[in-house]
């Protein structure tokens, strides 16, 4: 019981830290803002590749899913590389996290990826909100510790919230997603907020959403921003994805300043390098150009301060299946 219980903490958080995102669309603009309210802005900047043959970290009895890459893709880590809180892969699908209060399906006879490795899975292997919703066939989330939602959008603007509960995926898109922002709360409560008009970070970025449709002068990426300011609460990150121009905005509590990543600078051969960007340089501007080769130290260094940062108590054993997992990552190409 004891070593379940040490498994079941590895991404424990306490629940008061919160997130917030939404998708700004018109006919010249596809951007996906994200707020990621949380213990620290610590982190990295991930540049993953396809190709890579990957094997998930799930627990008995869980069996574990095993892929490889499809597509490559730059995500936000705090616990490393493969273990993302959102990012945008190359074919323009963008996935972000938030926390709620809800459960996982129950056990089946599919394969099982965690939480996070959900999203790098998704990333690695769909290029369409469509293609996200048809791989809850062939794998079920389940959990380490965190209960999650997910906003999810693709190139297209095809949006969709994915939510889910003991018996399976539930999805809201088209006309059960009647506004394009996600909260702490699920889906059908944040309607019922909107419908008795209630003050909450929802209802303030539709406002401001409905607000920018009326308007032909702000620069919709300034606006973005506008929006994750008013809706912060600690800030720890806040990220523009631009999935028209394959480009990321972004900024941390920390270092204010706005750095931008061209999608399409970087080689996703996974016989290149692979790069990563430390979410504590303070500098501004475009820093695609700045990312650093991936090494195994800093990625243990990064995944330590990850588990510092957030008070994590677990023995050697169990965090060295996560320090190690990244080793476990072939290429195959």
């Amino acid at each position: 019981m004891l070593k379940w219980f040490l498994i079941f903490t590895i991404f424990s958080i306490n629940y008061v830290y919160s997130c917030t995102t939404f998708v700004l669309k018109d006919e010249h603009n596809l951007l996906f803002g994200r707020n990621l309210d949380w213990v620290s802005d610590n982190g990295v900047v991930v540049v993953n590749k396809r190709n890579i043959l990957k094997k998930s970290i799930v627990f008995p009895p869980e069996s574990s899913t095993i892929w490889t890459s499809k597509y490559g893709s730059i995500t936000f880590n705090q616990f490393g590389k493969e273990f993302p809180f959102g990012g945008m892969n190359e074919k323009g699908l963008v996935i972000e996290i938030m926390l709620v209060a809800g459960q996982y399906p129950k056990f089946d006879d599919r394969t099982a990826v965690n939480e996070l490795q959900w999203i790098q899975y998704q990333l690695d292997n769909a290029q369409s909100v469509e293609e996200v919703i048809k791989n809850d066939q062939l794998i079920r989330i389940s959990k380490i510790n965190q209960n999650l939602h997910f906003l999810v959008c693709d190139k297209e603007g095809n949006t969709a919230v994915i939510e889910f509960d003991r018996n399976g995926i539930k999805v809201y898109k088209d006309q059960s997603l009647p506004f394009p922002v996600l909260e702490n709360d699920t889906y059908s409560t944040s309607l019922k907020k909107n419908k008795q008009q209630q003050s909450c970070r929802f209802n303030t970025a539709i406002s401001m959403l409905e607000n920018y449709q009326h308007s032909t002068h702000e620069n919709a990426i300034d606006y973005s921003f506008q929006i994750l300011n008013e809706v912060a609460l600690d800030g720890a990150w806040s990220i523009v994805y631009d999935i028209k121009n394959m480009q990321i905005h972004y900024k941390t509590a920390s270092k204010q300043n706005i750095k931008k990543i061209n999608f399409n600078y970087f080689n996703l051969s996974c016989i290149a390098p692979t790069l990563l960007y430390d979410l504590k340089r303070d500098q501004a501007g475009w820093v695609h150009e700045k990312f650093i080769p991936f090494t195994d130290s800093y990625n243990r260094k990064k995944f330590n301060a990850a588990v510092k940062s957030n008070a994590i108590k677990l023995p050697q054993p169990i965090l060295q299946q996560f320090y190690n997992y990244n080793l476990t990552c072939k290429c195959v190409e």
